[in-house]
């Protein structure tokens, strides 16, 4: 457990050890899901202002389901409603919840643009494994979200004042919660990042090998439920929230999704088009100078960008060149046949 990383000197801000986890899968995972988003031609600043709206409305939706799900909102009264979404420890945050926010801000957004956002969605599914792999992290170096007691060898355990100390069925009987050491309990934190790290290659291969849009984004949501709905019965942080007083939030939720992901995947399965063909690196580089993101060399200055297939320069639908030259000849013809 290291909940700091380090105090930045004069202002004496403390740059805690989740928040950077969590920055760093926000970065690691925007340049993947770039990279496939490149590689199916959708248009890059378009994809960059969806992921800048997934970041936020991820960060509220995490926050407001944690309200929501510990029924907290003496927390607004008390804080203010800017602080209790926006708290600087990057704390009491529901995976789900943040999912659930991105997903329909990107979905609003690329309805706005007229674009598939199942395309989208597709090429993101590995970010959101990498995110998952590396947050967690942070979850376990911060001390949240921890799992219960174990007589497991890789049992872990927590320094006084961590969360799993506060937690009377986590310390040794008698022991005054928060003073002592926790007793060695699961470390869940580093199941479920293992989760995310080992569906990662399966998302990519998804992504490679879908028959529809929508197919690789949909069949990994399954997965994670299942994980974490399995992983919920060995948690024992208290701050999770229940439903019905048999399941923690998150195993609602995955409850929940699963058959209604199974119900979107035969429908898309029986509707939803196949998904494009995708750029090679040359046609990639070639569309990102048309776009201006990156400066082209000077050899490549001198030559136009090649555009995609089926596609003109500035982005209409080109006809073929067979289609050209017969539209010209059959207006000689009739100009023709008027001179007669």
């Amino acid at each position: 457990m290291h909940p700091i990383v380090l105090t930045i000197p004069l202002v004496d801000l403390p740059v805690y050890s989740y928040g950077v986890m969590l920055g760093l899968g926000f970065i690691s995972s925007w340049y993947l899901g770039m990279y496939f988003t490149n590689r199916e031609s959708l248009p890059y600043k378009t994809v960059m202002w969806a992921y800048v709206l997934v970041i936020v409305f991820s960060l509220l939706g995490a926050r407001i389901a944690h309200i929501i799900s510990n029924n907290s909102w003496d927390q607004i009264k008390l804080y203010g409603l800017f602080h209790t979404l926006f708290a600087s420890k990057c704390e009491g945050l529901v995976a789900y919840g943040g999912y659930i926010g991105g997903a329909l801000a990107a979905a609003a957004f690329m309805r706005l643009r007229r674009l598939d956002f199942w395309s989208l969605a597709d090429c993101s599914t590995p970010s959101l494994m990498l995110g998952l792999g590396m947050t967690r992290l942070g979850c376990f170096l911060a001390g949240c979200c921890h799992g219960r007691v174990t007589d497991l060898p890789w049992g872990v355990v927590f320094p006084a004042g961590a969360q799993a100390t506060n937690n009377p069925d986590c310390i040794p009987p008698g022991a005054v919660p928060g003073t002592v050491e926790s007793l060695p309990v699961h470390p869940t934190q580093l199941y479920e990042s293992a989760v995310g790290f080992l569906l990662l290659p399966l998302a990519i291969y998804l992504v490679r090998h879908r028959k529809f849009t929508g197919q690789a984004l949909l069949i990994m949501i399954p997965f994670y439920a299942v994980a974490r709905f399995l992983l919920e019965i060995i948690r024992a942080d208290s701050d999770r929230g229940t439903v019905f007083e048999m399941f923690s939030t998150s195993q609602f939720i995955g409850l929940v999704l699963i058959p209604v992901t199974i119900g979107l995947y035969i429908y898309r399965m029986r509707k939803a088009q196949a998904p494009p063909e995708p750029l090679s690196a040359g046609e990639v580089r070639a569309s990102l100078i048309e776009q201006g993101v990156i400066v082209p060399k000077d050899d490549e200055s001198k030559k136009a960008p090649e555009a995609a297939p089926g596609q003109a320069k500035d982005g209409s639908t080109a006809k073929p060149d067979s289609q050209k030259g017969k539209g010209k000849k059959k207006g000689k013809r009739k100009k023709g046949k008027k001179r007669k």
